[in-house]
């Protein structure tokens, strides 16, 4: 974007820019032909309305064209069309019109399809330009008058073409008269340009905004992305994610500077955390707000596929997969306060917003796209086989002074079982979309339908999933507009049941990774094995045996009515639901050690939840001056969540056949009931305003007021204030036209987090562990659960951001920068209570956080030809967290982390491992004087010669130093070829898995391969992995150490996809076409042992865990888009 120019027209521009115009359809008038019958039926039928006083001729036809399908072809050199006439005709046909036009000129028209060729009477000249090539020369300039050298120029609807050469001069052999030439270049408007009878063309190309001009969401409005103040990410369609996604958040990750997501559990339909500038907060939530077509909806999850029927807890689905990813046009991401603080106090970790697809005006257009593929499990964990483990346990036997445990007979005879291959299974996916569009000038309608089936790489999971959305918008008069955006969805899951259990607790993952492979599925009469020597359950038995299956409905949506009050002043009213209800059914058979034990264990969970929003907003519009632009926002907003559940558990069924499906058929003596209801609400007022002087100096100011019933009678209302300002420095007659744009922006302000549970600032009550006899009953008493804290408030997070902005070499390289302190004080805490008191822990606002960082995005056109286009994108984000203060609290050591202050929040807390013993080496007066050689040594930090808790120290974090994503698009012709590449460098991550193979509870546990057979031995002194000897020796509470806690750096090949445009102009019906294959999660590189380097089994916890994390999948999908 320049300061102003001036555009010129050279030679005959003037005249074939008017014929252009008026040939749009031109196309169709070399099939017209063929088409005459079914173009004087559309004549005849199609009656218009025309209505003017002295209008020219060219102007009645302009209004033809605008309310019907017709296009006008003529010689403007030879038909005068500027006679004026005053016409006032309703529902007419459009030949009746036209023989009016004529009578009043002389002339005569002829109908060929739905073009319609206007000439001098008896004159059929136009005919002879039809078929005729020739060679066209011209020369190409830019608006001030330069030559534009290497400018394409294209015959249309073909390969055939050139390019302009130093001076701007081009010459193109074999055009036809009635073809259309098509000049592009980067940093340009294409211009098309339609030939006739003309040898010489020249053309002068404007520059194109190329994207800065476009309009992007924010906070209650629209703004150019050029007028933006704050830091704002807009993905669009065509910058997705290739392949077959199944959320919102798979869309963009890894796409979006500041914006780390990873999907914590792999398992379809898993959770997702997505993480905006870092976490802010050590109790309250870090998942930024989501916002779909103005209403903010709760991301809070449904339910997780365990926790009831002796099944441990495991991950929340994903609440987003109630949302079809094809319906979304555009996702906005707003991350520094300016951009936040119009949503005031849920605005602290980011706001998503999620604006889906709009009817356009047009004739109906329907599209269906479909993706079929296959998964598998890439990265499986490298286990011993049955060969290497009976060597590896008879030589940790003998090492241990036992014997050995297989005989020769047995390592020759036993086959041995892969338990990874009883478990994984090649899974298929697949996805149809059918949606259609339409409208006229008053009514516009988009309607969608979609469904989405994902088998889990692990068999007995998956997701299935219906989906449909109607978003309709109707003007009424001249003023008002009305629409409605409705989505709903039935989701059907199939539940992982792996989680943070361990022993008989785990899943089938957790069971085929410590399994002894050994032992064979099915013994000789045909059961299912149960080992003797193990806690751990066959896995078989855990896939075959337990069921968790959630059926989840939800319906979310917005009605509008917009006003206009006056030409600068608009009123808006917005109301919005979302009510999701979803059942849970776990039914633990006697195939497993629990259901066996209980006569089968069954649990029925429903959940309720509900969300409704009542928003007016009054925006106000107004030039001050001849460049200065005021624009005000304000209103108010009130919303209300209301939740009720209901839980019941019974046991002790006579047989396993119906599940969950009859439970009186329980022991009613093992029953447990359990219901619960819960509401919040917010009252809030807003206000923005953005005053733009002289198109260089941009001005934002907002503030709202939230009122919460969260919080105690003493902070109940939130004031949140942001300010910001730029400078479009490319503007300025000082800065040169090397730059094509160049902002400066800065912004400040402070924003909130509310994301605790309800009734936090009460005493609350629950039932006790005491009884007492009343009127011969026993009754059992309640006793307080919670200390009451009125003056509970928001966590509240004060940020600045200083941005940059700019774009050269005509628009083919752009950058954006931002620097950033995200200051986060008052934290939510669950402070620790004196065991005196009776009370465990009280929230309170205690402690200060700072993230601190830098992001860019790095857009470039690398070459761009007349059928050779390639363009990258990089972004990358660093962000340092630093825990500043804990109100006066000590550290707060957890099981593996620490927060202390002056470190990252939740830090890895444990032992520093310098090496092994040796023999030889002095260990009987180290501080380990009772360990054996190959047994880790471990680093005395406060040199009292001896291993304790004072040993502890910090040995990683679970937060990256960088994170980065490159993408790269090539074209070539119809071809189209995306690569895509992200990664991260610095987090740790704890490895419980590995720690499982070191640190065996159980001595006949399976083991990783690199530990046990790259472990220390008198023959293997340089290894890296302890002995394996006698583990409970050197394990225990030291198992946090610095060989456990890895380094989980990695890159991905998150995505590759060919496409081919398939030519569809000789198929009537269909608009376009395309196919492409796609692959996903195709490699990753990286030290880390697992499958995930990103698996987290807390959830979006800041307390990073892999423990059977669900394998990532593997894909690869052929699709096909088709438009009718």
């Amino acid at each position: 974007m320049k300061k102003k120019r001036t555009r010129r027209e050279y030679g005959l521009r003037d005249d074939f820019l008017k014929i252009y115009r008026i040939m749009k359809l031109t196309c169709l008038f070399l099939l017209a032909v063929f088409m005459q019958v079914s173009a004087a039926t559309y004549a005849q039928k199609t009656k218009l309305s025309v209505s003017g006083q002295n209008m020219s001729i060219e102007q009645v036809l302009g209004q033809i064209e605008d309310q019907s399908e017709f296009s006008f072809f003529y010689n403007n050199r030879e038909v005068d069309l500027s006679k004026e006439v005053t016409l006032d005709v309703r529902n007419k046909p459009v030949d009746e019109i036209m023989n009016y036009l004529m009578d009043q000129t002389g002339l005569s028209y002829t109908v060929n399809n739905k073009l319609i060729i206007i000439h001098k009477q008896k004159d059929n000249r136009f005919r002879e330009i039809v078929g005729q090539k020739r060679r066209i020369t011209g020369k190409v300039t830019d608006a001030s008058g330069q030559p534009l050298p290497g400018v394409t120029v294209l015959i249309k609807g073909t390969t055939q073409g050139t390019i302009t050469d130093y001076d701007g001069n081009y010459t193109i052999d074999g055009v036809p008269a009635e073809g259309v030439l098509v000049f592009s270049f980067v940093g340009m408007r294409t211009e098309e340009i339609l030939v006739a009878k003309n040898t010489l063309i020249n053309v002068t190309m404007e520059e194109d905004a190329i994207g800065i001009e476009e309009v992007v969401a924010v906070g209650y409005g629209v703004i150019k992305k050029s007028d933006l103040t704050g830091a704002v990410s807009a993905i669009k369609e065509d910058d997705f994610n290739a392949g077959v996604n199944g959320s919102m958040e798979q869309l963009v990750a890894g796409k979006v500077a500041g914006v780390q997501i990873s999907q914590y559990s792999a398992e379809p339909g898993g959770g997702i955390s997505v993480r905006i500038r870092g976490v802010s907060s050590v109790n309250a939530g870090n998942d930024p707000l989501y916002v779909i077509d103005g209403l903010p909806v709760d991301n809070s999850g449904m339910f997780s596929g365990g926790g009831a029927a002796n099944i441990g807890k495991n991950q929340a689905r994903n609440p987003l997969n109630s949302l079809n990813p094809n319906d979304i046009a555009s996702i906005e991401i707003l991350k520094d306060a300016s951009a936040t603080a119009i949503y005031g106090a849920r605005g602290s970790n980011g706001v998503i917003l999620i604006t889906t697809k709009r009817g356009k005006q047009g004739k109906t257009t329907v599209s269906y796209n479909t993706n079929l593929g296959v998964q598998s499990v890439k990265d499986r964990y490298d286990l011993l086989t049955s060969q290497e483990y009976m060597q590896v346990i008879n030589e940790l036997s003998v090492a241990e002074g036992k014997g050995t445990v297989f005989s020769p007979s047995d390592v020759a005879s036993i086959e041995g079982t892969d338990w990874q291959d009883q478990i994984f299974r090649t899974a298929l996916i697949q996805e149809h979309n059918l949606s259609a569009t339409a409208g006229d000038d008053n009514t516009t309608f988009f309607a969608s339908l979609n469904y989405f089936n994902q088998e889990g790489v692990i068999k007995n999971t998956g997701i299935e999933k219906y989906i449909g959305r109607v978003n309709l918008e109707h003007k009424i008069g001249e003023r008002a507009k009305i629409g409605i955006n409705l989505n709903t969805s039935l989701i059907n899951d199939n539940n992982s049941i792996d989680n943070s259990g361990d022993n008989e607790g785990g899943g089938p993952l957790y069971a085929a990774l410590l399994y002894d492979p050994t032992e064979p599925v099915y013994d000789e009469n045909g059961e299912l094995t149960i080992s003797s020597n193990l806690t751990v359950q066959n896995p078989v038995r855990l896939i075959k045996g337990i069921s968790s299956k959630s059926v989840t409905n939800r319906t979310f949506g917005t009605a509008y009515v917009e006003y206009n009050v006056a030409n600068n002043l608009q009123a808006k009213l917005n109301f919005g639901t979302d009510r999701a209800t979803s059942r849970r059914d776990i039914y633990n058979s006697r195939l497993t050690f629990h259901g066996s034990g209980a006569g089968g264990l069954a649990n029925i969970a429903t959940l309720e939840r509900s969300n409704v929003l009542l928003e007016y907003t009054m925006t106000y519009n107004k030039s001050v001056g001849q460049n200065n632009n005021l624009t005000v926002l304000g209103g108010t907003t009130y919303q209300s969540f209301s939740s009720r559940h209901f839980v019941g558990d019974i046991s002790g069924f006579p047989a396993d056949d119906l599940l969950t499906n009859n439970f009186s058929l329980g022991n009613t003596d093992n029953d447990m009931l359990y219901s619960g209801r819960s509401e919040n609400k917010l009252l809030s007022y807003l206000a923005r305003v953005n005053y733009s002087i002289d198109n260089k100096y941009l001005l934002t100011a907002s503030f709202r007021a939230d009122g919460s019933s969260r919080f105690g009678k003493n902070n109940q209302y939130g004031y949140f204030p942001s300010f910001a300002g730029a400078w479009k420095l490319s503007e300025e007659d000082f800065i040169s036209d090397l730059f094509y744009n160049l902002k400066l922006r800065a912004s400040w302000g402070q924003i909130g987090n509310e994301s605790i549970g309800n009734y936090e600032f009460l005493t609350t009550l629950s039932p006790g562990d005491s009884y007492a006899v009343v009127n011969n009953s026993i009754v059992r008493g309640i006793e307080p659960s919670r200390v009451a804290n009125p003056d509970l408030k928001w966590e509240t997070t004060e940020q600045t951001d200083i941005g940059l902005d700019v774009a050269f070499l005509d628009g083919r390289i752009s950058f954006t920068g931002d620097y950033f302190i995200k200051y986060t004080k008052d934290m939510l805490y669950n402070l620790p209570m004196p065991q005196s008191t009776g009370f465990g822990s009280r929230r309170a606002n205690i402690g200060k956080m700072k993230n601190t960082g830098i992001e860019f995005l790095l857009n470039t056109i690398n070459i761009k030809t007349n059928r050779l286009e390639w363009s990258s994108s990089l972004n990358f984000t660093s962000v340092k967290n630093r825990v500043e203060s804990l109100g006066g609290l000590n550290d707060v050591v957890g099981r593996y982390s620490i927060i202390r202050e002056g470190e990252p929040l939740n830090a890895y807390y444990g032992y520093q491992v310098l090496g092994l013993f040796q023999e030889g080496d002095d260990i009987a007066g180290s501080a380990q004087p009772d360990a054996l050689p190959g047994h880790p040594k471990f680093e005395d930090v406060n040199d009292d010669k001896k291993i304790d808790t004072k040993d502890l120290q910090i040995i990683g974090k679970p937060y990256a130093d960088f994170i980065f994503g490159l993408q790269n698009t090539i074209s070539y012709d119809r071809f189209q070829f995306d690569i895509f590449i992200q990664g991260q460098y610095g987090a740790d991550l704890i490895n419980q898995n590995l720690v499982e193979s070191l640190y065996p509870k159980n001595f006949r546990r399976n083991r990783i391969t690199t530990t046990a057979l790259d472990r220390w031995t008198p023959e293997n002194t340089n290894a890296k992995w302890p002995s394996g000897v006698f583990p409970d020796d050197y394990g225990g509470n030291r198992t946090t150490n610095s060989l456990t806690v890895q380094d989980a750096s990695f890159i991905r090949l998150k995505n590759v996809q060919l496409s081919y445009d398939i030519p569809v102009s000789r198929i009537k019906f269909m608009s376009s076409a395309k196919v492409f294959i796609t692959g996903q999660n195709l490699l990753t590189i990286s030290n880390y042992i697992g499958s995930d380097p990103e698996a987290n089994a807390n959830g979006g916890g800041s307390t990073r865990i892999d423990i059977s994390g669900y394998p990532p999948a593997q894909t690869w999908s052929f699709g096909a888009r088709f438009s009718f």
